[in-house]
């Protein structure tokens, strides 16, 4: 067969009982056998020469007929066969994947997916505290849906609704992820709804009145938060940003009149330009006499690291319950509580632009003030005008307002004007 040289076309050598040796002009040569089964004529791919000697070729070629002489399609049964060791290679490899442990699978979704987005750390956070903690040494093929349901029932249980749907929803993400690479073949929240854990949420319409924002100013600094983040629960009432967005600032976003939010760290994926007011200067300011890093609001618990959303939402949910007090998470379970009753961080973002409506700011302006996402269609497309200019007198004009009530909250009368 080495004898055997390429020609400038393809050619054909017969050893006999239908087995042929094809030569390519390339060098190529493969062996191949040519049968009829039934009334219809087949060509069937032994292998390549010489990974497959003539010797062997042979052995295939006499196996091939004994197939025929039973009424066997030799190629067919080939075809059959190799299905058959992908699909017992594939269910191998999925069942070495079940017995590694749900932490370890969800941990190579984390830093797959999880760690690469903005509420990776949170969520990972939330996890490690709500589901690792019970079932992750547990087999992932293992799991079932009773496991994950006792996960979520307890946050339900404990009051956290919009988080134990927010826990499902990344559960159904990870999930979909371990089963599109085969690593589990079904997932066992697939008829899990939201209905089914937290439910459905009433919106929320807290607005802070001009005496709660008073008396929030009087508390904050005797309520145990960190200077960080009193100042970053205050930068949200004075910019209107979410405060997620602020715990990922940086001080290479801030001028001393300017804070931009890039695309990569807003809600909608839009850069976000901030004429900082004097009064949110100052807090920036405040930011600087403590900066450590990159970072504007950082970690006071990890070097390197920045304030989280949660964490500082969890900061200002246990300063309103006794249940934190019991928890030993924190004594001043009181020290944030205001006249109309339990806060966020984000009800400050919709005080702000309440606040700004009732000082004459035009919705418009509020809604690019807060970032919104644009509408779509005519809209979207045509109206491009940015009210940067009508944006940075809205925010001065809070900034105004709220200097005016943190004076009442240190008993100073301010001239008019001031």
């Amino acid at each position: 067969m080495r004898d055997i040289k390429p020609d400038t076309v393809e050619r054909i050598h017969r050893d006999g009982d239908g087995l042929e040796l094809r030569v390519y002009p390339s060098g190529g040569k493969i062996w191949q056998l040519r049968y009829q089964f039934g009334t219809t004529r087949r060509i069937m791919r032994l292998g390549e020469y010489p990974a497959l000697s003539l010797a062997d070729a042979r052995k295939k070629t006499d196996k091939a007929h004994e197939l025929l002489d039973a009424g066997i399609d030799p190629k067919a049964h080939a075809e059959e066969q190799a299905k058959a060791k992908i699909e017992a290679e594939r269910i191998a490899k999925m069942e070495q994947a079940a017995r590694k442990t749900f932490s370890d699978v969800f941990m190579d979704w984390n830093t797959a997916k999880l760690s690469k987005r903005n509420d990776g750390a949170d969520l990972l956070r939330a996890i490690r505290k709500d589901v690792l903690a019970f079932i992750g040494d547990k087999e992932m093929g293992a799991v079932t849906r009773a496991d994950l349901l006792g996960c979520l029932d307890a946050i339900t249980a404990r009051g956290a609704l919009r988080m134990a749907n927010r826990m499902l929803t990344t559960l159904k993400t990870f999930y979909g992820w371990a089963q599109l690479r085969e690593v589990v073949s079904v997932d066992p929240l697939g008829p899990v709804r939201a209905a089914d854990v937290g439910g459905k949420l009433p919106s929320r319409d807290r607005i802070l009145s001009d005496a709660e924002i008073v008396e929030m100013f009087r508390k904050l600094p005797e309520s145990g938060l960190s200077s960080k983040a009193q100042t970053a629960v205050l930068m949200v009432l004075a910019t209107g940003c979410r405060l997620g967005e602020i715990c990922l600032a940086e001080w290479a976003h801030v001028t001393d009149t300017i804070w931009v939010i890039p695309a990569e760290n807003a809600k909608n994926g839009k850069e976000h330009k901030i004429t900082l007011s004097p009064f949110a200067q100052g807090l920036f300011r405040a930011l600087q006499t403590q900066r450590e890093g990159r970072w504007c609001v950082p970690s006071s618990k990890k070097v390197g690291s920045h304030q989280t959303r949660m964490s500082v939402g969890a900061a200002l949910y246990d300063r309103q319950t006794e249940a934190a007090q019991r928890q030993g998470r924190t004594a001043e379970t009181s020290s944030l509580v205001l006249e109309g009753g339990h806060w966020t961080a984000h009800d400050l973002r919709r005080t702000c632009a309440s606040g700004m409506q009732k000082l004459g700011v035009m919705p418009a302006v509020i809604d690019a003030v807060l970032n919104h996402k644009e509408s779509k269609g005519v809209t979207q497309i045509y109206q491009r005008y940015d009210y940067a200019k009508e944006m940075a007198d809205a925010w001065a004009k809070w900034g105004k307002h709220l200097t005016n009530l943190r004076a009442q909250a240190k008993g100073i009368a301010l001239v008019a004007g001031e």
